[in-house]
């Protein structure tokens, strides 16, 4: 069964790109980010936690900011 992640996607002054997913994390949350630094143009520079967080215990991984390449 497929389950719905919403990404909230900014774009900054500086051309920066802010993309915030919402109802994921973890392993699921890296993969995510594999396939956004796949896209042609972007690189994942940082990724932070973010509210989805649930477990303090595992770092789950949830903020990303990418630049164009």
């Amino acid at each position: 069964m497929s389950k719905e992640v919403e990404l909230e996607i900014t774009v900054g002054k500086d051309g920066k790109i802010l993309v915030t997913p919402h109802g994921t994390q973890g392993t699921e949350c890296l993969d995510l980010m594999k396939f956004l630094d796949k896209i042609n143009g972007m690189k994942v520079l940082s990724t932070t936690p973010n509210e989805d967080m649930k477990d303090n215990t595992v770092k789950n991984i949830n903020k990303v900011e990418v630049k164009q390449k």
